[in-house]
C-alpha cells in the first residue's frame, strides 16, 4: 500500500504473523514456541480473536477445520 503523506510517498509493508498449529491449538507465531500452547485457545478462538484485532487471514481456512498446519496473518503497519 502506498501512503502520501507530507507530500511524500511513502511504501508501508504489511506486518504478517505466521502461526503454526497442531493438534487444534497454535503452537508457534513467528516461530517462537508459545508457552503453555496445550492449555491456550483452539485455532478457532484464535482466529476470531485476531480477527477482532484487525488482522486479516491470509491463506487456506482449511487448517481450521483440521486443526494443524500453518495460518498467515497481514495487517498494515499503524
Amino acid at each position: 500500500a502506498l501512503w502520501v503523506g507530507h507530500g511524500e510517498l511513502t511504501f508501508i509493508r504489511p506486518q504478517r504473523l505466521v502461526i503454526h498449529c497442531e493438534e487444534k491449538r497454535p503452537r508457534y507465531i513467528n516461530g517462537k514456541e508459545i508457552s503453555n500452547w496445550q492449555q491456550g485457545p483452539t485455532v478457532s478462538e484464535a482466529v476470531n480473536y485476531l480477527n477482532m484485532k484487525g488482522w486479516q487471514l491470509d491463506c487456506d481456512p482449511s487448517v481450521l477445520q483440521r486443526g494443524y498446519g500453518k495460518l498467515i496473518f497481514l495487517r498494515p503497519k499503524q
